[in-house]
């Protein structure tokens, strides 16, 4: 008899436990609520085609994403085209999320899921709006923190709560959104592989030079007009600035409107290839980070390349990594080991 008294006495407790705990966190169902399995854009499902505008609150950046006829545009950084995959996978995890079960209705608790009100400086919650091209609202949602599968069901989940109500969810679905404006941005710039590149003259401010040549591809790269001793401080020496245009990406965008280059002062860094495609770089510091505005040429079969070239990137000047910035200003001094002491 004592021992069916103490458990049914464990099982009282743990019953006003249990709901003592959904109570402070505001779990339970209330009535009205979506329910379970409901979608959590349901008007963004169905006109997914109709979508022509995305803005992105998060702390206190901003960031508008809009379409223009078939392309995309980041409104910020003055219409540069959006990273179209990553947009597509954004609007497909939006259109996929499910409410699987409520979480707090309580303002106190939205930080522990990172559904607080966007905005704030300090937020970590994202309020994403969706629109058509009429401005008519297709869906607005705030999305906090992810929930990894743990159990290897292969769903994830996302906490979610739409603008305005207190209830929090639980949702189902895959959705990683970028944090920063730049991060939209489809950053490729430009790609010459290091073994295309017939010649690379860096040329500094000051007129000192560094020309790096070879006379047919498959030739290992070599100082041009060094002296006759110099010698490389280490056999892949000249890598780094020879392969500067593979894969250039760049960190950030401006107008070239915005931003005017001084005819002195400045860092130039010629590419010409095998296929006689012609890159001029030129670089600037401006506000702490590095600033690259490009210009092309070409002969043959190059010469379309190069039209294409300067029609993509002639608008802009374009953010780099001083990783980059500095393979594209490499000097001698920086290649060449210093002079044997007598």
């Amino acid at each position: 008899m004592r021992t069916k008294g103490l458990l049914g006495l464990l099982l009282v407790t743990l019953a006003a436990v249990i709901a003592a705990v959904l109570v402070s966190t505001g779990g339970g169902a209330p009535a009205g609520e979506p329910q379970a399995n409901a979608a959590v854009l349901p008007e963004m499902g169905k006109r997914l085609g109709d979508v022509a505008r995305v803005t992105l609150v998060h702390g206190d950046s901003k960031t508008t994403l809009l379409r223009h006829d078939k392309e995309w545009g980041v409104e910020e950084k003055g219409g540069y085209p959006v990273d179209f995959g990553k947009l597509r996978q954004t609007l497909l995890g939006l259109a996929e999320l499910r409410f699987v079960e409520p979480k707090t209705r309580k303002a106190e608790f939205y930080p522990r899921f990172e559904v607080e009100d966007a905005g704030q400086k300090d937020a970590k919650s994202t309020l994403v709006t969706v629109s058509d091209d009429k401005n008519a609202l297709l869906g607005e949602i705030i999305i906090g923190k992810r929930r990894y599968d743990e159990l290897g069901g292969g769903v994830d989940g996302i906490y979610v709560r739409k603008p305005g109500d207190a209830q929090s969810w639980l949702a189902s679905g895959s959705l990683d959104l970028p944090g920063t404006t730049q991060a939209w941005l489809k950053r490729g710039i430009v790609d010459i592989p290091a073994d295309q590149v017939k010649e690379a003259v860096l040329t500094q401010p000051d007129g000192a030079k560094l020309v790096i040549a070879r006379e047919k591809a498959g030739d290992k790269a070599a100082l041009k007009d060094a002296p006759a001793d110099t010698k490389l401080k280490s056999d892949d020496a000249l890598s780094e600035p020879l392969g500067a245009l593979a894969n250039l990406d760049m960190s950030d965008v401006r107008p070239a409107a915005q931003m005017p280059f001084p005819n002195e002062g400045v860092t130039q860094a010629v590419y010409t290839s095998f296929a006689g495609l012609t890159v001029t770089a030129t670089l600037i510091e401006k506000d702490g980070a590095h600033w690259a505005r490009f210009s092309a040429s070409g002969s043959g079969e190059a010469e379309k390349q190069a039209v294409s070239l300067n029609a993509k990137l002639s608008p802009w000047v374009f953010g780099l990594s001083e990783t980059k910035a500095k393979a594209l200003s490499t000097k001698l001094a920086d290649v060449v080991a210093p002079p044997k002491s007598s």
